[in-house]
């Protein structure tokens, strides 16, 4: 029988073949999970990811927008608790289960982050606390880590992460306007759980192998994921503490700090520009943020209200 508690989302674009391996091993290790699937890419997959219980939304439209195609998948998810998973994970066979148990503590968590193995060496060691937010605005992560219970983090990892049904209708979903690499949207919606006084936390039996699949467009951690990265960043921290917050201002100087530490002359020129142009594109983003009037409920974002309306049935 199929478990009323847990539905699996899973937003993919021009990956098939990862899409299909994430697919078989949830049938394998977690079958009978109902699984939403937004494919945006150009060529219509449904043919290929004909497993039981996987709704299957082509949506072409929603290409470059990972936090539209997770929004998308909110308004046909059923369940309590909400699971999005990236599409070249593999899920383990205890992950449904821990990730269950975790949400059944006592510590009645809003949001779960998975384990989430690199399969790297030394990974499972991790000195510092897991998924914070330090006071310099930097993130700890550690999220492949080894630990004995539960831990209550700050935020989680976007490739295995959850969250119970009311919380993501309170929410109104994922912003949509973390472009580019869409780094940092996982982080921002862990951080609106937290300031609305809500709890995630790290559960290390809930665990996916993260075996990356390439960019459609460019390389990780090229120059374009570190502009991406930058402007990402000062905006979640404008929102999260405000845009003229030491915690902002702390971090800035901390990235300008370790751009300056880069060896070598050239170096530390390349990436002290793309520091500078993305925390200036960041910052007037946050800006324009900052001096838009609040609307009032008639004219609200449109689509965190239709969301809202989906997960409050």
């Amino acid at each position: 029988m199929s478990d009323p508690q847990l539905t699996v989302c899973i937003v993919t674009y021009e990956r098939p073949e990862f899409l299909a391996r994430c697919l078989a091993s949830l049938h394998r290790n977690a079958p009978d999970t109902p699984v939403v699937v937004v494919d945006a890419s150009r060529i219509d997959g449904a043919a290929a990811v004909a497993h039981p219980g996987v709704l299957y939304l082509h949506r072409p439209g929603l290409a470059g927008w990972m936090t539209r195609s997770r929004n998308e998948a909110l308004l046909h998810a059923g369940g309590d608790i909400i699971a999005f998973l990236d599409d070249d994970v593999v899920v383990s066979e205890g992950w449904r289960q821990g990730l269950l148990d975790a949400f059944a503590s006592d510590l009645r968590p809003d949001a779960a982050a998975g384990r989430t193995r690199n399969l790297q060496p030394g990974e499972d060691q991790y000195d510092l606390p897991i998924g914070r937010l330090r006071e310099d605005g930097t993130l700890t992560a550690g999220f492949a880590a080894v630990r004995e219970g539960l831990e209550v983090v700050d935020h989680g990892i976007g490739a295995n992460m959850s969250f119970r049904r009311e919380m993501l209708a309170r929410l109104g979903g994922f912003r949509d306007d973390y472009p580019g690499t869409a780094m940092r949207e996982d982080t921002d919606m862990f951080l609106r759980v937290k300031r609305v006084g809500g709890v995630t936390v790290f559960a290390p039996l809930a665990v996916v192998d993260h075996l990356p699949a390439p960019h459609v467009k460019g390389r990780r951690f090229d120059t374009r994921y570190k502009l991406y990265g930058r402007r990402n960043h000062t905006v979640m921290l404008a929102r999260y503490a405000g845009w003229r917050s030491p915690l902002l201002r702390r971090w800035i100087a901390s990235d300008l700090r370790a751009v300056l530490r880069a060896g070598g002359p050239l170096r530390c020129l390349q990436r002290l520009g793309v520091s500078l142009i993305g925390i200036s594109w960041g910052a007037v983003a946050a800006l324009r943020q900052a001096a838009s009037r609040p609307l009032p409920p008639e004219r609200q974002d449109a689509d965190a209200r239709r969301i809202r309306a989906a997960l409050e049935v």
